[in-house]
Order: C-alpha cells, then sequence, then structure tokens
C-alpha cells in the first residue's frame, strides 16, 4: 500500500501517526432533488435506509436530514456491515430494490462491501468506503471519493517542492486538470504554465521545438524561438503523454532535467532555464524501460515524485457528483438549467432513478471524459423533452456489469483489467504484427489495457524483450535483411523503436 494515500492521524499521547482506513457508508448518486447528489452516511452497523433515517451530510461533514422523499418507503431496506468487509442489504418492505442493476426480493450479501442500491425507483446510492470529510482546498477537482482525496493530498505535498512529477493514469482520468492544480498550488502561479502533447511532436522537429533555435538555424526558421522549455522559464511545463517522448529526445531531455540548462539549435552556448516538469502517461514506462522504448535514467528523473490518478471505476462513489456537475454545464449551455431543479412531489423526474444507476454501473472504459461525453448527449438529446426516454449508447461492458446470483466483490465492481486468461497467443501474435509489434498499438487493438497485454507476454514469451535481445541475434538478424532495420524488426518479433534502442546499448549504431 502507497502510504502516501492513506489518511493519517496521529494516536493519542503517542506522537505516532496511524492510518485511518475509510469507513463504510453510502453516498447519494441520484435523488429526485439532485442537489442532493454526492451526500454522504456512515454504515458502521446495521443501519435502515428509508424515507425517514439515516441522516445524511455533505462532503464538508454539514448535516443535511434523510433522503425525505415521498415516494420512497419508511420500510425501506438495512445495510449490515460483515466481517471481512463486505455487507449484506435487506429488503425490509415491498419497495423494489435492484442492486448492480439486478431485482432483489429479501436479501443478498455484497462479499466486497460495494454495490450500487436502486432503492424504490428513485434514489441511486453507491455502497462502499467514504472518505473522511475534506478540509482545505479541492484544487479544481470534482468529487469527495477517498482516491480522489488521495490525489488532493499527494497534490498539497508536491505543489511545495520544486521535484519533477510523473501523473500516472488512465487516457481520460484527469491528468491534465492534476498537473493545472500542482501549478496553482505552487509558488509558480503567477509564472507561465506551458501544455505539450508529445504525441503531436514530430521527432524531425523535436529538439528545435523543446530546446528553441536561432534565427536561420535551418530551413525556414525566419526567426529565433525560445521553445517550450524557454517558454515555461519561471514556470512549470507539463509534458503530456511522455510516454511518447522520441528515443532521440530523451537524453537532451535527460540533461536539461539535470543541469537546468538548455542549448538552442544553431546556438554555441547553453542557456540557463528555471522550469518545474511535471509528466504524465498512460504508458506502462516500467515495461516501456524493458523494450528499450525509454531510458532508465530519464524516468527516475521524470519520476522525482509520482501521483497516481485513478480510474473513474475506482472511485465509483464520484460519478454522480461529476454527473450532475457536468449535467449543469451542459444544460446551462443550452438554457435549460431547469431540468436539475428536483421537485420531491414529481413522481418522474428528468432523469429516472433507474437510468442514473445505468451510468453509475458503465465500467467507463474512457474515464471522465467519457463520462462528460455521455452528459453532453444527454442534455442536447433530451433537455428539451419531458423525461429522458433512452441513454446514448454506453459501453459494451456495461451490461456486464449487472450479474445475477452473488454480486462482484469490490475489484469486479470497479472495473477490473481482462484477465490474461482471455487471451491466446495466436490473437495476441496477430494483433502484435499488425501494429508493428508495438505493444501500446496492440493492447488498443485487443481492447485490454497495456498491464494486461504485458503480463500475458511475460507469462508466456510469445514475443521477446527487445532489450533482452542477443548482440549475436541481432547482428544475423540485421545481416539477414541487408542492414534494413525495419524488415529485422519484424523478423525479430519486436517494435522499431525497440530494436534501435537495443542497437544503440549495443553499440550497433
Amino acid at each position: 500500500m502507497d502510504l502516501l494515500d492513506v489518511e493519517t492521524l496521529e494516536a493519542p499521547g503517542s506522537g505516532a501517526l496511524r492510518p485511518v482506513r475509510p469507513a463504510l457508508g453510502l453516498t447519494i448518486a441520484w435523488h429526485a432533488d439532485p442537489s442532493r447528489v454526492g451526500e454522504v452516511c456512515s454504515v458502521l452497523a446495521a443501519t435502515e435506509v428509508n424515507r425517514a433515517a439515516p441522516e445524511f451530510r455533505t462532503a464538508l461533514g454539514r448535516p443535511t436530514g434523510p433522503l425525505a422523499d415521498p415516494y420512497i418507503s419508511r420500510n425501506g431496506i438495512e445495510i449490515t456491515p460483515l466481517k471481512g468487509g463486505g455487507a449484506r442489504i435487506t429488503q425490509l418492505g415491498r419497495a423494489p430494490l435492484e442492486v448492480n442493476g439486478q431485482p432483489v426480493e429479501a436479501s443478498v450479501d455484497v462479499p466486497g462491501g460495494q454495490a450500487v442500491i436502486t432503492l424504490a425507483r428513485r434514489a441511486v446510492l453507491v455502497l462502499g468506503p467514504i472518505a473522511v470529510p475534506r478540509r482545505g482546498a479541492d484544487h479544481g477537482l470534482v468529487g469527495e471519493s477517498e482516491a480522489l482525496q488521495g490525489v488532493r493530498r499527494n497534490i498539497e505535498r508536491a505543489a511545495g517542492t520544486e521535484v519533477p512529477v510523473l501523473l500516472r493514469g488512465p487516457s481520460g482520468s484527469g491528468k491534465e486538470l492534476v498537473a493545472r492544480a500542482l501549478h496553482e498550488a505552487s509558488a509558480r502561479k503567477r509564472g507561465p504554465y506551458r501544455t505539450v502533447n508529445l504525441a503531436a511532436v514530430p521527432e524531425s522537429t523535436a529538439a528545435a521545438a523543446f530546446f528553441g533555435h536561432t534565427k536561420g538555424a535551418f530551413t525556414g526558421a525566419a526567426q529565433a524561438h525560445p521553445g517550450y522549455f524557454g517558454e515555461a522559464d519561471g514556470g512549470t511545463l507539463f509534458l503530456d503523454e511522455v510516454g511518447d517522448v522520441p528515443v532521440s529526445l530523451q537524453p537532451l531531455l535527460l540533461r536539461a532535467l539535470e543541469t537546468g540548462e538548455v542549448q538552442p539549435v544553431g546556438a554555441r552556448r547553453a542557456q540557463t532555464v528555471d522550469v518545474r516538469l511535471v509528466s504524465a502517461t498512460d504508458r506502462d514506462l516500467d515495461a516501456a524501460v524493458e523494450d528499450g522504448d525509454f531510458r532508465l535514467p530519464l524516468l527516475h528523473r521524470l519520476a522525482g515524485y509520482e501521483i497516481t490518478v485513478p480510474a473513474l471505476a475506482a472511485r465509483r462513489d464520484d460519478i454522480g457528483r461529476l454527473l450532475v456537475h457536468f449535467l449543469k454545464v451542459e444544460l446551462a449551455a443550452l438554457g435549460a438549467e431547469d431540468r436539475l431543479h428536483g421537485d420531491l412531489r414529481e413522481k418522474h423526474t428528468w432523469l429516472s432513478a433507474r437510468k442514473a444507476a445505468r451510468l453509475v454501473l458503465d465500467p467507463w472504459a474512457g474515464n471522465v471524459r467519457a463520462l462528460r461525453n455521455a452528459a453532453r448527449r444527454v442534455a442536447v438529446d433530451w433537455h428539451d423533452a419531458p423525461t429522458v426516454e433512452g441513454l446514448p449508447p454506453l459501453s459494451p461492458q456495461a451490461d456486464d456489469v449487472a450479474v445475477t446470483g452473488d454480486l462482484p466483490d469490490a475489484q469486479g465492481l470497479s472495473g477490473s483489467p481482462t484477465p490474461t486468461s482471455e487471451l491466446d497467443e495466436a490473437q495476441v501474435l496477430a494483433a502484435m504484427q499488425a501494429a508493428g509489434w508495438a505493444v501500446h498499438a496492440a493492447a488498443r487493438a485487443l481492447g485490454v489495457p497495456r498491464s494486461t497485454l504485458y503480463g500475458f507476454i511475460e507469462r508466456t514469451g510469445v514475443v521477446p524483450k527487445a532489450a533482452d535481445l542477443p548482440r549475436a541475434t541481432v547482428q544475423a538478424a540485421l545481416a539477414a535483411h541487408r542492414g534494413d532495420e525495419a524488415a529485422a524488426a519484424d523478423a525479430l518479433r519486436v517494435s522499431g523503436r525497440g530494436l534501435s534502442a537495443r542497437m544503440k546499448a549495443l553499440g550497433l549504431k
């Protein structure tokens, strides 16, 4: 466990810090009055949940009262914590009850203690760990889950330093928002903030783009340019998709980080720059190092401090909060803000609890970005309709979350990666060959996380690692293809970049 992501308190009389684990609780993910979304209550013992109980509170700790929906019975449900972290959900009356999208009669056990509960077709509640009331700034991040609270704590720790920060997390999880928050919380907030997407920087012009160039340094250089480092001098430079930095640029970037100096193309002398570097990637850089695609010293320099930005499925109790936030923004742009003004007397709300539950249950492979897009489609398609009669298509995995019999445990509900046992060697080989033996492209084609594909390759050895190729093997492949690196790489079943890096490491180029 990363101790940086665990709230700590001083043990009485000891002066020592002890970890505080988040308590089991309920988060309102949808309510007939959308202003109630995001409120929480603890479930420390057997707890009845109905119209009149329990007492909920805001994320900042202010009491707000019970659900208070007249269409929810006084005989609702009871939630009882079980040993080992699970919970039992018991129906006390006849009101419709769904758990993880499936109807429940009598009772059901939730082994992992996490579930999505639709109560009386009026309210959606997320059962799971809840964070202690937040103290301090939200840093521009929407949500109050324990996972996001950990990100905020790490932002505050890192903001007071000058060390480079590496943000890891899946695509669409909000790494760029965390980078901006780091800048705004630091002493550099009055300085420039420059964002660069490495995937969009051509390798042929990367050095000039990053470190600048003098007038006439090359054809087309009609005037001097300071480069990204020069533009960010005195502030923060955010390198998005840093896993895609060209191999040829990596030693130059490493030198800039180590010395604080850059040498513009065409200049005789290096220039000193004062830049705080923040990088982000959804790529497994440790595996990229093993493949020879990424330099280990550069990884060590970039990762002076690491912050993991969680997938949306790992903070499911934030989905309702984010949904309401995005709907407010999108409906306001359409002049239809009143759609989210709840009236408890209305039997049918604009967005029903059952449809909201579908959104909460979706695995959200595209994370927060995908949820915002879904909210935009809902707003555009249904803002002028009495009720939302349908929803935009969700991800293909959405129906897999609703299960019969035993409910998924915490890992299953959180949308765990595809097991490597679901892949086969022929399937992986075909995808790898079509992708030019690049793991990240093959993983996208297979629809699995990179870590899943790397794990399969590690276990089966279906393709070699470029970094492990012996000198004699590389030389033989090059000789057989008359020095054609692309053909040699294909014969060796490694990427062209991987072979090039391995050749450099062996002194062959």
